[in-house]
């Protein structure tokens, strides 16, 4: 237990010491011209802001504000959306994969198929496409789903659209270990000792899935994150990255960036020690 606690302190310290340096990379050129000096002085100023926070402003208009504790609301607006979209990306893929796995063999090959097709779309297809059928529902009906145009805070339409495309690749993830774990000695086993295929998935098959996930759980944060950037500048949403993208200084980047770096930390953690037990779990039965 203390050699896992050092291990994820570690990596905290890393990440964090990177995300301090990659937010000083401006003051590593001049021009054309690389300035590892320049490089070292940005990296120092941005340190002594970060440690003086409290003075930090940013530009509205003509006006100047504090940067803390507005950049908190943005930041909790953002995360809110991602990881509620994460949460239901998982459930809905979940959902799928029980579903395939109770389905005959011909409809299994159809689910592969469209979740083949659908994963393929870019970001910014899905994304388009779901704008122009809201319009299209609003003008078709006179009801507004969503307001595509406004800047204001707006939640469940923005869960579910950047739901989509993880919860495509968490299917296919599923399916993948599905398709493994059914194959096993172990699962034909319990089919012939009459144990119920409901049990065998809850058990067996979807604690390996955990675990699998967890493999690829940063990259589908990271993916989900690309995606929250699009979305928010697409539908004018009030989130952090947004406001990063509309005051781009290092400072305000790299304050933004540890802000957002956290709280996917702890949510990474958090999912690996889960992952991890389940594993261990599964082990021992």
């Amino acid at each position: 237990m203390r050699n896992k606690a050092v291990r994820i302190g570690f990596q905290f310290i890393a990440a964090f010491f990177g995300v301090l340096l990659l937010g000083s990379l401006p003051g590593l050129f001049t021009g054309m011209r690389l300035d590892p000096g320049g490089y070292m002085k940005r990296l120092q100023s941005t340190i002594e802001q970060i440690i003086h926070f409290q003075q930090l402003t940013f530009r509205s208009g003509n006006e100047s504000y504090q940067l803390f504790p507005s950049i908190l609301d943005y930041l909790t607006y953002s995360i809110v959306i991602l990881f509620s979209a994460l949460l239901l990306a998982f459930f809905v893929a979940f959902l799928f994969t029980y579903l395939t796995y109770r389905s005959p063999k011909f409809i299994q090959k159809w689910f592969k198929r469209v979740a083949f097709m659908t994963e393929s779309f870019p970001d910014v297809f899905v994304l388009a496409l779901v704008q122009i059928g809201v319009i299209w529902f609003y003008k078709k009906t006179d009801f507004l789903l969503m307001d595509v145009a406004a800047f204001e805070r707006i939640y469940t339409m923005p869960i579910l659209i950047l739901s989509i495309l993880p919860a495509l690749l968490l299917y296919r993830i599923m399916l993948h270990v599905l398709e493994e774990e059914v194959e096993k000695p172990y699962v034909e086993l319990a089919r012939t000792k009459g144990v119920d295929s409901t049990k065998i998935f809850l058990v067996h098959v979807f604690r390996n899935t955990i675990l699998s996930i967890y493999f690829h759980s940063r990259s589908i944060v990271w993916f989900a994150l690309s995606n929250l950037f699009i979305m928010e500048y697409v539908f004018n949403l009030n989130g952090l990255i947004r406001f990063m993208y509309e005051h781009p200084t290092p400072e305000i980047f790299t304050v933004s960036a540890l802000l957002l770096f956290i709280p996917i930390f702890i949510f990474l953690t958090i999912y690996q020690l889960v992952a991890e037990q389940a594993a261990k779990e599964e082990a021992l039965l």
